[in-house]
């Protein structure tokens, strides 16, 4: 099975930051789905071929999540999407500083990128590498 052109789902409760990352992914070919909360991404996943998930980490859940905090939200999502669908690639795309909580990302082979440290432009050449290399991944 081919995904083309290649689905990024983008999960962030700023509409600013996720609007401008897929203006810039979809002038590389990508088209881009827009969750704001991970009950909206979950119905997202279940209905789309999904070849990179972006997420925000401090969002709301939605009922899909119930009892889950929001500085805990992207968390939750991101595990719940490795357990359901272990084959997408997950970037988390935050601001969260703690060393420990982002070496536990890292060592589930989530990529980490700081909000704010990283360009615009090499977030867009991150996700669109990572995206294109799944479009031809069954």
């Amino acid at each position: 099975m081919s995904v083309n052109p290649p689905n990024v789902l983008l999960v962030d409760d700023e509409p600013w930051f996720s609007e401008s990352l897929a203006y810039s992914l979809e002038g590389r070919g990508v088209t881009c789905l827009v969750a704001r909360d991970a009950t909206e991404a979950m119905s997202l996943m279940a209905d789309y071929m999904i070849a990179v998930l972006v997420t925000d980490i401090m969002m709301p859940a939605g009922h899909a999540f119930p009892g889950v905090e929001a500085t805990e939200t992207g968390f939750r999502l991101m595990e719940h999407v490795q357990y359901r669908w272990p084959g997408i690639p997950i970037v988390c795309l935050s601001v969260i500083g703690d060393q420990t909580k982002i070496d536990v990302l890292k060592r589930k082979g989530i990529r980490y990128l700081r909000k704010g440290e990283i360009s615009l432009e090499a977030t867009v050449r991150i996700i669109a590498t990572l995206a294109i290399g799944r479009q031809y991944s069954a």
